[in-house]
């Protein structure tokens, strides 16, 4: 599920809450008004409402070809409301779905820490994250925070089990880090964050969105940022990369970034064998 810009989770569910009670009270019909008028009427004023919403689009999906159907109609005769009744049912079902899985954004949003949304990249070349001090990164950045919430997008997963089956070094390291994850979120509810040390949670973003066919991975990653940037203006969201491109490709978005010390890149690197 995805608001429009600049729209909070809780104006959202206001706006929900109202328009699920206009498709109610059409339901229950109101005095001097035939079903259809009370159906038609409750779906123009509830539209408002929804537009908020740009996935799923819930204000076009009010429109269904039931409604079109129905407004030629004009309330003639029984089976006309028979069939404005179940269209209300199906509708108010589909509202209430939506409700449930804005709480669960909601939820979602509400997990403690900074939000860093890690590149495939840092956990190919980097050390590995239980091993890195982040309250201490985040005090050296000036990030005044004293947890993380590690984000791991489902592409950057779908990557690594891409990179594993080649050859090389990078081989190694994608096989690597697939186990890794795999060791620290065994037994975890998929989705769910896992407690790495006293200041760091790790998660996998398991958004459809951010890995649609099609997508190239690098703006996948960056999508999820994002959204989650969207859904908490003030948490601060970072991408952790190293790559200029992904950081420049960031600020463009208006995202933040946030890069590693060299002393937590692992050795036998093209970039850790570098001169000064």
């Amino acid at each position: 599920m995805r608001l429009k810009p600049g729209i909070t989770l809780e104006h959202a569910q206001e706006e929900l809450r109202q328009a699920l009670n206009l498709l109610t009270n059409a339901q229950s019909g109101q005095r001097y008004e035939s079903p259809w008028q009370s159906y038609v009427i409750a779906v123009d004023q509830a539209l408002p409402h929804l537009a908020v919403f740009t996935e799923p689009d819930l204000a076009s999906g009010l429109l269904s070809p039931t409604y079109w159907h129905l407004l030629p109609v004009a309330g003639m005769g029984p089976e006309a409301g028979r069939v404005v009744y179940r269209e209300l049912r199906t509708q108010i079902a589909t509202l209430e779905l939506a409700e449930e899985e804005l709480l669960q954004l909601k939820q979602y949003a509400e997990r403690p820490g900074v939000p860093v949304v890690l590149d495939t990249n840092i956990l190919n070349w980097w050390e590995q994250p239980h091993t890195i001090n982040w309250r201490q990164l985040f005090k050296d950045e000036g990030i005044d925070a004293s947890s993380a919430r590690l984000v791991v997008p489902l592409v950057v997963i779908e990557e690594l089990d891409r990179q594993k089956y080649g050859a090389g070094l990078l081989a190694k390291r994608a096989a690597t880090a697939i186990r890794y994850l795999d060791q620290k979120l065994t037994g975890i509810t998929p989705g769910e964050p896992v407690k790495l040390t006293d200041n760091a949670t790790l998660e996998v973003s398991l958004g459809t969105r951010h890995g649609q066919p099609g997508t190239e991975a690098d703006t996948a990653i960056l999508t999820c940022a994002a959204d989650l940037n969207q859904l908490l203006p003030d948490a601060g969201t970072r991408v952790l990369t190293d790559d200029t491109n992904m950081r420049l490709r960031a600020a463009h978005m208006g995202l933040q970034t946030l890069r590693l010390p060299e002393r937590h890149r692992k050795p036998g690197t093209a970039m850790s064998d570098t001169e000064p």
